[in-house]
């Protein structure tokens, strides 16, 4: 990564609701000499007029926010015709939320509760680079997989596992046989790229295909 010499800190904005995580995001660009903090909105309308305000470098945005969310704030920075850079933030690492945020405009995501070390290196990675990236463990997202791909009593089975029932307890409340049950497993496991019941659990709560997330 080519970084200019003596240049200005990279200026952020963070847009957080909740209070706890914008405090701790701050501890944490705190100790970057290359950052400086610029202001900090607590919704997605005050997020915008900050943006007016302050024209930042790069803007965290948290995906779910009160009257505007993160999505729409990135699409009405991107239509602004800023040069600034999105980046935002979840909970859960979601296929069809991060699609969303892609198309936006956003330029890259980020777990809340990623490593330090992670926040600072995407961050200057998105300012510096002026690229697109999807953040830390996006490789384990299948680009195209959702709950379209998959055939009701395949989502059935799936919702089922979820909750954490069994083979025969999911056959006896769809009305079908143990065996069954089995095969249509198989299946979902390769679809979903896994080979065990709980990681088809987790990767269908952090694809939001159960929409759970």
């Amino acid at each position: 990564m080519v970084k200019e010499i003596n240049a200005r800190p990279i200026r952020i904005l963070i847009a957080e609701d909740h209070p706890v995580v914008a405090d701790g995001i701050v501890a944490i660009l705190a100790k970057a000499k290359d950052m400086v903090v610029v202001g900090q909105a607590r919704g997605g309308a005050e997020a915008i007029e900050l943006f007016k305000q302050h024209q930042p470098d790069i803007v965290l945005l948290d995906l779910r926010m009160p009257v505007v969310d993160g999505i729409g704030v990135a699409r009405w920075i991107k239509r602004s015709g800023s040069k600034a850079r999105t980046i935002i933030l979840t909970i859960i690492r979601s296929e069809i939320d991060v699609s969303q945020a892609m198309q936006a405009g956003a330029n890259a995501y980020l777990l809340k509760d990623a490593a330090p070390d992670e926040i600072l290196r995407t961050i200057r990675r998105v300012h510096w680079e002026k690229d697109r990236i999807p953040g830390e463990g996006a490789g384990d997202l299948a680009p195209n997989m959702n709950s379209a791909d998959l055939k009701p009593v395949e989502m059935d089975i799936l919702a089922l596992l979820v909750q954490g029932h069994d083979n025969r307890t999911i056959g006896s409340k769809l009305g079908i046989r143990t065996e069954a049950v089995k095969y249509r497993l198989k299946g979902l496991f390769s679809k979903l790229g896994v080979r065990k019941r709980a990681a088809a659990a987790r990767r269908a709560i952090e694809r939001g295909i159960l929409g759970l997330g």
